[in-house]
């Protein structure tokens, strides 16, 4: 097994966090924390530091549980030491894994000595209910776009221009994406690389970082969906983009944002946290919404009361996740649209060439001339149909 830590060994020196040292770290302390009920090693105060918000937030948790039983069955012996422990995070997935090496000194404090990344979490799994929240610096590896009607042959080069690379903590881009759902790493690697080309096509981007949110199969994704939209308490998804915001505002990064489907959901429901939790506002961030599942107007009224812009929306008429799913079309044509076109989306005739949802919506000329391209001249009418109707005839 593998782990990551920051900062120097010096396992004897530690003090207790009190309110000015946390400060001068960049640790937000939990609203109940008492001065000094936690020892650190500077080791683990210098990896503590390095988290972002979200990650801090969800360690410090378990350092208060680690602090009040220290004797937990969670925890195992050190093997060469029985006074040393080792403490499994449990908070709050399967693949959410910090360790925390920790001792009891002879007064009877508990001394987090480590605190410890498990990257054996990090990248692409064979199931893919593995793959963890977390941000991925995508880099470009060749200059395929998705400029217009592509054949299959050129969609298969799209899914090899972007890979992710490394795990990172913070946004180090100007550019950031937030998947939708049923997206393994590596195909939302490369398909929110084509959408951020897409929704800034002047910028010439050679990479971004992902905020991938991993799939957990349809049924609970649409289930966290639900949740977002529904409940006063947001997904573990949402509080940690809002976290990320929260740093890169406070750092001054400007950053261009596009989010795909439920990943429009997510970053509603993570403003909604900002704005209950943070305060403050987004004035260096911008987004661009592409299918949304989020509905655009409601979404467009919260950014604009943080200071965020939304600079741009691209959601496919035929598509029934923005129209019916984010509420932005519930009219009699558009429910009968989208029921025509959702076996493109979900059924068994679903694939990104023909999908009205998957790949950037470049307008609705371009959508038909995709569809005929693969061979599908009946839904092609139907688009031209609806052409004639609402453009006028080409």
């Amino acid at each position: 097994m593998s782990w990551m830590h920051t900062g120097k060994v010096q396992a004897f020196n530690h003090s207790g966090l009190d309110k000015n040292l946390a400060q001068e770290h960049g640790i937000r302390l939990p609203s109940q924390y008492l001065n000094n009920n936690w020892q650190l090693t500077h080791q683990a105060l210098l990896m503590l530091a390095s988290l972002n918000d979200y990650d801090q937030q969800q360690v410090m948790k378990e350092i208060d549980y680690v602090t009040r039983y220290p004797s937990s069955t969670y925890s195992t012996k050190h093997s060469l030491n029985p006074f040393r422990r080792i403490y499994r995070t449990r908070y709050p997935f399967r693949s959410y894994h910090y360790l925390l090496e920790y001792k009891t000194n002879g007064a009877g404090q508990v001394v987090i000595d480590d605190i410890y990344f498990d990257r054996n979490v990090l990248g692409t799994k064979s199931n893919i209910a593995n793959e963890r929240t977390t941000l991925y610096n995508v880099s470009r590896e060749s200059s395929a776009n998705y400029t217009g009607p592509t054949p299959s042959d050129g969609i298969k080069t799209l899914a090899g221009a972007w890979i992710a690379r490394e795990a990172v903590p913070h946004i180090q881009t100007e550019h950031a994406a937030v998947n939708g759902m049923q997206n393994e790493l590596n195909k939302a690697a490369w398909l929110m690389g084509v959408h951020a080309q897409a929704a800034y096509s002047a910028d010439g981007i050679t990479g971004y970082t992902l905020f991938h949110n991993p799939s957990d199969g349809w049924k609970l994704d649409l289930a966290e969906c639900v949740f977002d939209k529904l409940s006063r308490t947001k997904s573990h998804n949402a509080q940690h983009l809002a976290a990320i915001l929260s740093h890169a505002q406070k750092s001054g990064k400007a950053i261009k944002w596009v989010a795909h489907s439920q990943g429009a959901i997510i970053f509603n429901a993570a403003l909604l946290h900002y704005r209950a939790n943070y305060g403050g506002r987004l004035t260096s961030q911008q987004l661009a919404l592409h299918g949304s599942g989020a509905n655009v107007e409601k979404l467009s009224q919260l950014a604009a009361g943080l200071g965020m812009k939304i600079v741009a929306v691209r959601n496919n008429p035929f598509d029934l996740v923005p129209n019916l799913a984010g509420g932005n079309d519930l009219s009699a044509s558009s429910l009968c649209r989208s029921i025509k076109f959702c076996g493109l989306v979900f059924g068994r005739d679903s694939e990104p060439g023909v999908s009205p949802h998957t790949l950037p919506y470049l307008g609705i000329e371009t959508y038909k001339e995709q569809l005929r391209m693969f061979g599908n001249h009946k839904k092609a009418a139907q688009v031209q149909r609806y052409i004639n109707k609402h453009v006028g005839n080409s």
